[in-house]
């Protein structure tokens, strides 16, 4: 990819508030980023078991039958120079930069994992919920901290998304004009009437493909009945222009967990804890 984009490209995603760029990742790259989302996962969940606390970068709930799925972990680049790497790749920045009309610069990032475990884990609270996300736009979170609309995302697809995998869901078009929210039960929805909750639609994409859409863009994600990961790299970037500032909305939650980190670290070096938790395989 060289990273222009056609006039039919640009006037979809002015149009729809999405585009989607397919395999723009090769196979030994969306490995390779598999590998790292696997290693991630060992990491926070054995050092949650290590030091005898939750991991405030670990989003898991407990979907029934006593399995769990991990909804996401965040923040990661200070966790892999691979994928935070791949946060500063013109394959997508470039695209982004054509549709935001400005340099993009790295917001925050989050790996979305909903990978199911299996077993439940005692020592490690979940909340008992499928694991989706609800109808929302980003930009509704964003706004009490005076972030701008122009916040652009950009979602890799580690594993292929299927309609059984919950793949991102999205309202064509609702990036135009911010849609009211009120909080919900894992976060915040919007309002009731203000989109059919019915409609949207499934963004079908082999892995390897990118997402990119606006902060405003409604959209949500059902639960995944695969049986296996639907991993996606989520980075938001905003516009050069904005001066937000470097990691301003990610650095607290680094700043808080790398110290329980290195603990885990400490302990398993000098053979206090041995890991526990190995990431699951999927053929």
């Amino acid at each position: 990819m060289s990273g222009a984009l056609t006039k039919e490209q640009r006037d979809h995603y002015a149009e729809h508030g999405f585009l989607v760029l397919p395999e723009a990742f090769n196979p030994t790259e969306v490995r390779r980023m598999r590998e790292e989302a696997d290693r991630i996962l060992e990491l926070i969940i054995n050092s949650s078991l290590a030091n005898k606390r939750r991991s405030g970068r670990l989003d898991i709930c407990d979907v029934g039958d006593g399995d769990l799925m991990v909804r996401k972990i965040q923040p990661i680049n200070d966790l892999s120079l691979y994928l935070a790497e791949i946060s500063q790749d013109e394959r997508f920045l470039g695209p982004m930069r054509e549709l935001m009309g400005d340099d993009p610069m790295l917001m925050e990032e989050k790996l979305n994992y909903k990978t199911p475990l299996g077993a439940r884990i005692p020592e490690i609270e979940a909340k008992a919920m499928e694991a989706y996300f609800p109808i929302h736009s980003d930009w509704a979170y964003y706004k009490s901290q005076d972030y701008p609309q122009t916040v652009m995302s950009s979602a890799i697809c580690m594993d292929a998304c299927t309609p059984e995998s919950g793949p991102i869901r999205v309202w064509r078009g609702t990036h135009k004009e911010h849609i009211e929210h009120e909080r919900y039960e894992i976060g915040l929805q919007v309002k009731p009437g203000s989109v059919d909750f019915e409609g949207g639609e499934d963004v079908l994409a082999p892995a390897g493909s990118v997402m990119l859409f606006s902060s405003l863009l409604i959209h949500n994600s059902r639960g995944n009945r695969s049986g296996r990961p639907r991993r996606l790299m989520i980075y938001s970037h905003f516009p050069k222009c904005a001066k937000m500032g470097f990691d301003v909305r990610n650095s607290p939650t680094r700043m808080r967990e790398s110290p329980w980190e290195w603990e885990y670290i400490r302990r398993k070096t000098i053979g206090e804890y041995q890991d526990r938790f190995h990431a699951p395989k999927f053929d």
